[in-house]
């Protein structure tokens, strides 16, 4: 049996803002009710420095930027400058690659691991849903070693 690693994916509407966070060496999530920022805050608290991340841009269904955090994120800012809009819980991260390379959604369901526990929709294997941000997936070390390469 393969080791597993947590990999937090954050997702986003679109390859700009991408290009924005990858520019600044920032992540952040996007403002929501006061219920789902107090779910986030705490979530965050939970993500330590060195942690795996990747980027996933959902018009392109497509995972890019692996990255390692370099901060934890911060529960008493809020980013204006980077993006249109204010975005909490900013963190920085060392990118591993840039976004002109991107991994398919779909092709996650033929890595081994994905493939070995027969997941059939890949963003149950690596959660790109907004609301579960700072929500580690678990995955097989094989994998993230292929999504590195192939993202590099």
């Amino acid at each position: 049996m393969s080791n597993s690693i947590n990999v937090y994916v954050f997702s986003s509407k679109s390859i700009t803002n991408i290009w924005a966070g990858y520019g600044a060496s920032t992540w952040a999530v996007a403002l929501g009710s006061e219920a789902t920022n107090k779910g986030k805050i705490t979530k965050s608290q939970k993500m330590p420095v060195g942690s795996f991340g990747i980027l996933y841009c959902e018009p392109w269904k497509a995972f890019t930027v692996p990255f390692v955090t370099c901060s934890t994120p911060d529960q008493n800012r809020t980013e204006g400058e980077i993006w249109a809009e204010n975005w909490m819980l900013p963190f920085k991260f060392r990118a591993l690659g840039n976004p002109r390379k991107k991994f398919l959604g779909s092709d996650v369901l033929s890595l081994p691991g994905a493939a070995a526990k027969q997941i059939t929709n890949y963003s149950n294997y690596l959660t790109v849903q907004g609301n579960f941000a700072f929500q580690p997936s678990t995955v097989d070390a094989r994998d993230w070693e292929t999504l590195v390469t192939r993202l590099v």
